[in-house]
């Protein structure tokens, strides 16, 4: 069998090209390469594919941003959308190996014993970004009004310790376990939009509390709104709280709800299967290099392109400038410190940071 070269770039870790690859390697013959690619799989954080011209461009995100398909062949992302063979829904919760947990369990079964003994607390909230959409903070303080909630991560942090290292390889599992003594968990996605589900759901289910859910307006096509607390569904926080705590107070209804299945029908969604995502692959990869590009490789492809590539390269050379200005306003005499520093923010603003 003749092994697949396969590049991954402008990812912000290991995490997610690590159980891409794990994928891939029990299907094919899979060698990773860090130059001369047959194929590059890419994310959102830089432009080091535009360096990799004659590659089967292949973008994959974990992040709420769109594939641009001026410059990739393939993508595989959160949203509902229809392109022939060049997109899979593919959210990235489903590297998740809670996501494997709550599959083959496929629901909570709590007692009532067990609810007892187990669920300590009622409430956990467990971010690090502060930047995220401003409802995810205002769901925490107004949840917080009813009863306080304990918030573990670095953000709103009020419990004076983080479970594991956020975004490392022991933070999921630590998130999960710290997640387990709780009634509840506020899930909150940093932006909102349709299809954008990402592992918080996840985490909340297998930790076998009920999430108290924003983000994705269509959430419920996957997993059984009966089973969590839809925020989509009311018209305002004071309901959402409302609801909440009429779930807290009874346990007759705690107990009905975490007796529910995770997936509608009890059934994980059969596009989500390692399986299904292996056979797309095996789309892309079965067809000679040359009939596997699907990008416009003529008048506008490339000009669009060339474009991009520089602006990105404009993008690299102003953030090393206002670097170097950083470094010699530490020494400068305040007068033109002063005047360094706001021609750095400038600079800054121009490259997006």
């Amino acid at each position: 069998m003749t092994s697949i070269r396969i590049k991954f770039t402008d990812f912000p870790g290991p995490f997610n090209p690590t159980r891409i690859l794990k994928l891939l390697k029990a299907r094919f013959d899979v060698e990773e390469v860090n130059s001369d690619p047959d194929y590059v799989i890419f994310s959102v954080f830089g432009s080091d594919v535009l360096q990799n011209r004659n590659a089967v461009r292949i973008f994959f995100t974990g992040e709420n941003v769109r594939p641009d398909f001026n410059l990739c062949d393939y993508a595989f992302g959160y949203d509902w959308l229809d392109f022939g063979d060049r997109y899979y829904r593919w959210p990235n919760y489903q590297l998740y190996e809670h996501f494997k947990e709550i599959c083959q369990r496929g629901r909570s079964g709590l007692t009532r014993e067990r609810l007892a003994s187990e669920k300590r607390h009622f409430c956990n909230f467990v971010y690090s970004n502060p930047n995220a959409i401003p409802y995810r903070d205002a769901l925490f303080h107004a949840v917080s009004r009813y009863r306080a909630v304990d918030s573990a991560g670095p953000h709103l942090n009020n419990v004076g310790f983080t479970p594991g290292r956020p975004y490392k390889d022991d933070w999921p599992g630590a998130k999960v376990e710290f997640q387990r003594a709780y009634k509840f968990s506020i899930a909150c996605e940093n932006s909102s939009t349709p299809g954008y589900t990402t592992e918080k759901i996840v985490h909340a289910l297998a930790a076998d509390t009920i999430p108290i859910y924003f983000g994705n307006p269509l959430v419920a096509r996957e997993f059984n709104p009966k089973r969590f607390i839809n925020c989509h569904d009311f018209d305002s926080l004071d309901a959402v709280v409302a609801r909440t705590a009429e779930v807290d107070q009874n346990d007759e209804v705690y107990l009905e709800m975490m007796s529910e299945p995770f997936f509608i029908g009890d059934q994980v969604p059969a596009y989500l299967t390692d399986d299904a995502l292996g056979e797309q692959f095996r789309h892309i990869f079965s067809q000679p290099t040359h009939a596997a590009y699907r990008r416009n490789f003529h008048d506008w492809g490339p000009i669009y392109e060339d474009r991009r590539r520089r602006e990105s390269a404009a993008a690299a050379a102003l953030s090393g400038v206002a670097e170097q200005l950083g470094g010699i306003a530490e020494s400068a005499p305040p007068e033109v410190k002063s005047r360094l520093e706001a021609l750095q923010r400038q600079l800054a603003g121009l490259y997006g940071e």
